[in-house]
């Protein structure tokens, strides 16, 4: 018997990437169910409609699996914590889901084992088990996000006679109920001002993400500096190195790591993104040279959002085509060649047998990423004793996340920065120019303070 399969669950009732569904809970006749007559999804069960969603509204891969892990969540608590079937959802139920993704619990019993929605809490010192940690805010927004755009698919499909999320309040982050403030022995306002201290905490957080210019500055002309000997550990993490010597990486390592590293600077990539890639995306346009994406939440339908290289990404990525054996320049037919590739095997190497290896995986890109901002963070503390702490909890995000605070101190406004980075709301773009915006204020108050001093 499958591990995941409940009671009351047939072999038949388990579908790839879902959780296994309790026959009575299919929701062939759930609550919320519309007449056969308007139901144009052709979906007879709940099953049937989130195949019907996932097909028609993620398409692309990134954006499947992140819809599956949310909607895989919200099966849970429906099937096993409400004991309803999706399509049963009312507006106490969503109100519910919300609270527990604050303050998550599993049942006693009719769990799926196997299945672990939240993260676990480090033990405590004093022997208590480790408790599931909550999602953040941001978290539970994406959730919440996911989960209205599924009952509207449903209900404007005609699969549901009405769409619950339409009565739901907006969320703010401070949703829990009064039963879960009693455990924690917290009043209303305790909590509403615990939950502040945590917002103000999260914004510092997300503040730091960037490389300052002169530490960028600096790492990119490190990439040829005389004291870098690329003798780099594996060890992705801060540590001494190992006895015996470390390696020199070869050329082919040194370049893709040149390249890894200024790309996703210049083009402010998602390691999904770079991952992806294949060197067909990459195109002449007039004097320039432009990078085809086709990023988060996009489909092959809206067609490539375009990105302009500037000189270094280009010279990065041409030194790395040359030393894979690939001519200079990319054509329209590399479309099988993946941007960034496995190494060469060492059997191969000498003579260039193998023009080019298979993509990597975009954990391997960041991995790769730490390890040299690992390795370069004790060179950069002979400069600066602040870079070095900053290097060693980089990760590739940072380059993107770099890319848009260069663009806010170089003045490029808001919508071209928004275009650049692809984002699809300008105020998530936005907070790239708060330290501009605090200035500009800060300049004001200084001009009302010199006209009282004249007076």
């Amino acid at each position: 018997m499958n591990p995941l399969t409940p009671i009351n669950a047939t072999a038949d009732d388990v579908r790839p990437g879902l959780l296994p569904v309790p026959a009575h809970l299919q929701g062939v006749r759930g609550a919320q169910r519309a007449a056969l007559s308007v139901n144009v999804l052709g979906a007879d069960n709940d099953h049937e409609a989130i195949v019907v969603w996932l097909n028609t509204r993620a398409k692309n891969g990134h954006t499947r699996k992140a819809y599956l892990q949310e909607l895989r969540r919200f099966m849970a608590f429906m099937l096993y914590i409400r004991g309803r079937p999706l399509s049963s959802a009312s507006v106490g139920d969503l109100e519910a889901f919300r609270v527990w993704l604050a303050v998550p619990y599993l049942p006693s019993e009719g769990w799926p084992a196997g299945y672990m929605p939240f993260k676990l809490e480090t033990a405590s010192a004093n022997g208590q088990a480790p408790r599931l940690r909550g999602l953040a805010i941001g978290s539970r927004r994406r959730a919440d996000t996911t989960i209205r755009s599924f009952f509207r698919f449903l209900h404007e499909g005609g699969y549901l006679a009405a769409n619950p999320c339409m009565k739901l309040g907006r969320l703010t982050g401070e949703e829990i109920s009064l039963d879960e403030l009693e455990k924690r022995q917290l009043s209303p306002e305790a909590y509403a001002r615990q939950r502040r201290r945590e917002a103000i905490a999260l914004d510092n957080q997300d503040g730091g993400k960037a490389f300052p210019v002169g530490l960028w500055r600096w790492l990119r002309g490190f990439l040829d500096s005389d004291e870098n000997t690329w003798e780099i550990p594996d060890s992705p993490v801060a540590e001494p190195p190992g006895p015996g010597p470390v390696k020199r990486w070869p050329q082919e390592r040194r370049e893709r790591l040149r390249c890894i590293l200024l790309f996703s600077y210049a083009a402010a990539s998602r390691r999904a993104e770079l991952a992806e890639t294949t060197m067909n995306a990459i195109v002449r346009s007039g004097q320039r040279w432009v990078w085809k994406v086709i990023g988060k939440g996009r489909t092959a339908s809206d067609g490539p959002d375009r990105v302009t290289l500037d000189e270094q990404a280009l010279d990065a990525l041409l030194r790395y085509r040359l030393v894979r054996g690939l001519p200079a320049y990319p054509s329209p037919g590399e479309g099988e060649i993946p941007l960034i590739a496995k190494l060469t095997p060492k059997r191969l190497r000498r003579d260039r047998a193998l023009k080019t290896g298979a993509g990597v995986t975009p954990g391997y890109l960041n991995t790769e990423l730490q390890r040299f901002f690992n390795y370069a963070a004790p060179f950069a503390e002979r400069h600066d004793p602040d870079w070095g702490p900053v290097l060693r909890q980089a990760a590739s995000h940072w380059l993107r996340h770099t890319r848009g605070s260069h663009f806010a101190l170089g003045r490029v406004s808001l919508a071209m920065t928004a275009e650049h980075l692809r984002h699809k709301d300008p105020r998530t773009t936005s907070k790239y120019y708060v330290h501009l915006d605090d200035e500009a204020r800060g300049e004001a108050i200084d001009s009302i303070s010199r006209l009282f001093d004249e007076s």
